[in-house]
């Protein structure tokens, strides 16, 4: 009797402990991805370009799979830690990692992309790194699987919808935020207050640089520009682009006016795609753009900004400010010199800044609803007590 209760105990608290874990695995994943979907969406294509099945690939699929990838795994995350739909849930994650293991097995024998992307930018792990952690959580799951009915519930049956609508929505309203605009937390060495030059200089150790594939060349010469652009002091506006052929055309008057400002001004402003001449001639036929180009690998350009296009204001080296295509500065902006613009200054917040956000904005609201629900059903059962002694 003693070591069947021991053994209840033990079977209960490594199904809690490994559905805690497990959940805040998904979270994280999902996280970094729901906050940056189009880094999600750049790794699919480094898939399927790597595959070749990237030929005839309509350019919103990779996003919408980004999108619902990372949507499934948060609110997967969510709903192991609330004990949400556990059977359901603990066989979808069983069949997630089923996935995963062989697919990132095969990624690390023949090695088509070098990072899998399953934590974005904010942990980088090699592909055989990448194979003993789904090895280590595909154990995990099979266990939550086994033992599901042995999960304790933070929230009620009936209350459990009102959890899983509000993940759903947060998260989809969070992913269309981010890809609207910028990412809210930038992970990559790209983010406002880097140090261009720091951040490609080559260390003592021989460690590689966080940037070391950015090389800005002469579109006609193929001159090697990068430091007379990156480290010449004074301001300057870097408009990004990976592909001019899929850019949004329709910021053409903000770039014209911005070109304007910048001449008045005396300010560098320069292009940057990975596009080639015939690619660069075609717009500025439609865009009617009077500012130069150079090149660069598109996947640099792709890291350095989430948008195409996008616009990187520097000051010498300093990154100063970042704006998507959808927040480019008009002329109702452009009304002095760059120094005395606010709005071209951003502040450099920090990683608990930006945790904090996130928490008002999700956790926070979660906790009430969670105790809400605790009050509510303590509530009934007590009601339901009395209501027994009553009728005896």
């Amino acid at each position: 009797m003693i070591k069947s209760q021991f053994s209840t105990r033990l079977k209960v608290t490594a199904a809690n402990t490994f559905r805690t874990l497990m959940g805040a695995v998904f979270v994280f994943s999902g996280t970094v991805k729901v906050i940056d979907p189009r880094g999600t969406e750049y790794k699919i294509l480094d898939y399927t370009a790597a595959l070749g099945f990237n030929q005839g690939l309509p350019t919103y699929i990779p996003l919408a799979i980004a999108v619902a990838l990372a949507l499934l795994e948060f609110c997967l995350g969510i709903y192991l830690l609330f004990g949400i739909r556990r059977k359901w849930t603990s066989r979808l994650v069983l069949l997630l990692m089923m996935l995963f293991t062989p697919w990132s097995l095969y990624l690390a024998i023949a090695n088509p992309v070098h990072d899998c992307g399953c934590f974005g930018d904010a942990i980088q792990l090699t592909n055989w790194q990448t194979f003993g952690k789904n090895l280590i959580l595909l154990t995990i799951a099979f266990i939550i699987w086994k033992w599901h009915h042995l999960g304790t519930r933070l929230i009620s049956q009936h209350s459990q919808w009102l959890v899983a609508l509000y993940s759903w929505l947060f998260g989809f309203l969070l992913a269309g935020y981010t890809i609207y605009t910028l990412p809210i937390i930038d992970f990559r060495p790209y983010h406002v207050g880097a140090d261009l030059t720091e951040q490609m200089a080559w260390k003592e150790d021989g460690k590689t640089p966080p940037i070391s594939d950015l090389m800005l060349m002469d579109i006609e010469t193929g001159q090697d520009l990068t430091d007379s652009i990156i480290a010449t002091p004074g301001w300057k506006f870097l408009i990004i682009s990976p592909k001019l052929d899929v850019a949004d055309d329709g910021v053409m008057d903000r770039l014209a006016e911005l070109t304007d400002y910048c001449k008045d001004h005396h300010y560098m402003l320069i292009c940057i795609t990975g596009s080639d001449i015939d690619e660069i001639s075609n717009w500025c036929d439609i865009t009617g753009a009077e500012y130069p180009f150079c090149q660069a690998d598109e996947t640099a350009l792709k890291t350095a900004i989430r948008s195409n296009p996008g616009l990187i204001l520097l000051n010498g080296s300093v990154v100063e400010g970042k704006w998507a295509s959808s927040q480019l500065p008009g002329y109702k902006e452009l009304i002095a010199p760059v120094e005395k613009l606010e709005w071209a200054h951003q502040k450099q917040e920090t990683m608990k800044q930006h945790v904090v956000t996130l928490f008002g904005l999700y956790v926070i609201p979660l906790l009430l609803l969670t105790l809400l629900d605790y009050l509510w059903t303590l509530y009934r059962k007590r009601k339901y007590n009395s209501q027994t002694i009553k009728n005896k």
